[in-house]
């Protein structure tokens, strides 16, 4: 969980850096600083939420697969499977957060760019 906030933390930092010019041009053509940094957040947010569904889905399905199969223990054979929903919310939840925070700083990096410096950058 922490190592792929981080690496969302990185992309968005490159991101950041990656897209100067495009950012003076935003500022130029009248885009609040706030908006900037919202879009950069926005955009972190989709792919935090993205890997959250996506691990979900397969580790859950995972889980069943084995659970019914009995291929965790025979002594699971006629339980009902049950998924640990609180559990699940509360991990995805601190990853969801954990992500927002790593792209807190460059998004805000993102929005103080000074408007001359971004269309000079080459």
């Amino acid at each position: 969980m922490v190592s792929s906030s981080a690496a969302l933390g990185v992309v968005a930092s490159r991101a950041v850096v990656e897209r100067r010019q495009q950012i003076g041009l935003l500022r130029v053509i009248g885009y609040q600083r706030n908006v900037v940094a919202l879009s950069f957040l926005f955009e972190s947010g989709f792919v935090a939420v993205s890997g959250i569904l996506l691990g979900l889905g397969p580790g859950l399905s995972l889980a069943w697969v084995l659970f019914t199969s009995g291929g965790i223990s025979d002594s699971t054979q006629g339980l009902p499977f049950a998924v640990p929903r609180i559990e699940i919310g509360i991990v995805s939840a601190i990853a969801f957060a954990a992500s927002m925070l790593m792209t807190y700083l460059p998004a805000r990096a993102a929005s103080r760019v000074p408007i001359a410096d971004a269309l000079r950058y080459e």
